[in-house]
């Protein structure tokens, strides 16, 4: 069942980006108005360090609010194509050292992430059922609408 899934119909969350340079009163300032589950660590050229779970950081911001996030530990991540299917997903998951998977839904998107927990021990199909549908008919939707070729210009 799990080949007909993609990782981009799972219930992934949002999450706060922040470079692991990051003090935690500003990583604060952004996950308290959000509903965020956890920020994800990226190092200085983009590449991803990690994983901090939101009470872990407002755990530490209370006693060492200039402490950088870089320092906190960390659930090793992989990211993921968004139409990797499931079974694919499952495996890469399930290496050590790999707490959570993030992907971008589309191109336009931001990341989102999924606990290794929650994705291995996924109980209730029926948002995974709803996502897949709901994407099934926008693909579908796109292959009808015409394409329109634009004009080719032919200098001579």
């Amino acid at each position: 069942m799990l080949d007909q899934f993609q990782v981009r119909d799972l219930p992934l969350f949002d999450v706060v980006l922040a470079l692991e340079s990051t003090s935690l009163k500003d990583i604060v300032a952004a996950l308290e108005p959000s509903d965020c589950r956890a920020v994800l660590v990226i190092d200085p050229i983009g590449g991803l360090r990690g994983l901090v779970m939101r009470d872990t950081v407002l755990k530490h911001a209370q006693r060492l609010s200039d402490m950088r996030v870089g320092l906190l530990p960390t659930l090793g991540v992989v990211e993921l194509k968004p139409e990797a299917l499931l079974n694919d997903a499952a495996r890469v998951v399930s290496t050590a050292g790999v707490g959570a998977l993030v992907c971008r839904r589309s191109d336009s998107e931001d990341l989102k992430a999924m606990l290794r927990d929650e994705m291995l021990n996924l109980t209730d199909w029926a948002p995974l059922m709803d996502l897949r549908t709901q994407r099934l008919a926008s693909e579908a939707a796109a292959a009808m609408t015409p394409r329109r070729t634009p004009p080719v210009v032919i200098a001579l």
